[in-house]
């Protein structure tokens, strides 16, 4: 029986996805709560937002903030290149 090897390890996929699940978890408590959050936006730029937290897509969350509305991915939560901060 020929079966293809295994890429990477998946017990951290695991662990990715149950992370992935408790930031989406997380993020759905605070839905419609004011939220204050510190973006990295690249090269020692950062951008300090308070907003309101409106919808959670499978992929993405949405902030409006000043008028606009935000888009932002999960991922960005797990990297840290959105951070949720006190007031």
């Amino acid at each position: 029986m020929n079966s293809l090897p295994l890429c990477g390890n998946t017990f951290r996929m695991r662990t990715a996805q149950n992370r992935m699940d408790a930031v989406k978890s997380a993020l759905e408590r605070l839905r419609g709560e004011h939220v204050v959050m510190q973006i990295n936006r690249g090269r020692n730029k950062f951008e300090r937002t308070e907003g309101v937290l409106k919808d959670l897509y499978p992929a993405i969350f949405t902030v409006e903030s000043e008028g606009k509305v935000l888009s932002f991915s999960y991922n960005d939560i797990l990297s840290r290149d959105v951070r949720f901060c006190r007031k």
